[in-house]
C-alpha cells in the first residue's frame, strides 16, 4: 500500500496501489481537500477550487458593469 503525507498537517495518508493523478482526497487528520499531483513518487497538493475562482471572476465582471 502506498502512502504519502499531507502538505498541510504532515499527517500520513495511505492509498491503494492504484492512485491516479488528479484523484481527489480529503486528509483524515485535518480535512484539507487534496489532489494527487504525482504517482512516482506519490505526492499531494491542495486541490484547486475552480468554482471559487469562477465566482470571483463573475463578481469582477458585475462590478465593472456598474461603474
Amino acid at each position: 500500500m502506498a502512502s504519502t503525507y499531507c502538505p498541510d498537517c504532515d499527517g500520513r495518508i495511505a492509498f491503494n496501489p492504484h492512485a491516479a493523478i488528479g484523484q481527489k482526497v480529503t486528509c483524515p487528520h485535518c480535512s484539507s481537500d487534496l489532489e494527487v499531483i504525482s504517482v512516482e513518487p506519490l505526492e499531494l497538493d491542495w486541490a484547486y477550487d475552480w468554482s471559487w475562482e469562477d465566482e470571483e471572476e463573475e463578481g469582477q465582471v458585475q462590478t465593472s458593469r456598474l461603474a
